[in-house]
């Protein structure tokens, strides 16, 4: 009886870790007064190619729109499309609105040649990073937070990228960051400036 205790406390002390240990990424006034919040991504590979997954929300004094990022070092195309397949068999097409091309350091190793020892030197080389934005409307986030997503697919210029899961990682992440985004949203928004503010 004590053993079945403790593993109940276990898993439901886990639970609670999980459920709540999505982390926010940035929070900050865009132009307009728009409140942006952004959460720590999720690193997943589809086929070859690693793709990074994140929740965002634009809230303003009357609107309040999710997206889905997902990033890349691999190009993605400018009206990327994405396929995905909900637990309950529901298939749902989503539509890059925006493309967004930016510039980051990656490391970059430099073998020596010719010496007595294998060696080289390690640098830093500017390679465009890929940022795709898919709006997500309640009625969808909703039914990703029910039936969570089996199965992703992302164009790839005539090909495309995909990925099954048995179990819903996905969809289970996105509900995460929805309860997080949330309650960010709900606290501390006066502490917040625009930083045009003042200045």
């Amino acid at each position: 009886m004590k053993n079945l205790k403790k593993l109940l406390l276990l898993v439901s002390i886990m639970f609670m870790i999980n459920s709540h240990s999505q982390e926010i990424s940035f929070d900050r006034i865009e132009k307009g007064g728009i409140r942006h919040i952004g959460t720590k991504s999720l690193e997943m590979d589809l086929d070859n190619v690693t793709y990074n997954f994140s929740l965002t929300v634009f809230s303003g004094a009357n609107s309040k729109d999710y997206c889905l990022l997902i990033s890349s070092f691999s190009k993605i195309e400018e009206n990327c499309i994405v396929m995905l397949k909900l637990g309950n068999e529901e298939i749902v097409k989503l539509t890059a609105n925006n493309l967004n091309i930016g510039q980051v350091d990656y490391p970059k190793y430099n073998p020596i040649i010719g010496g007595t020892t294998v060696s080289g030197i390690l640098s830093n080389q500017k390679v465009d990073y890929y940022v795709s934005i898919f709006s997500l409307d309640d009625d969808l986030l909703n039914r990703i937070e029910e039936y969570g997503i089996i199965k992703i697919r992302v164009a790839y210029f005539g090909i495309y990228n995909e990925r099954s899961w048995r179990k819903d990682r996905l969809g289970k992440y996105i509900k995460r960051c929805h309860l997080k985004l949330e309650e960010k949203l709900q606290k501390y928004p006066a502490t917040i400036k625009s930083i045009e503010s003042g200045f």
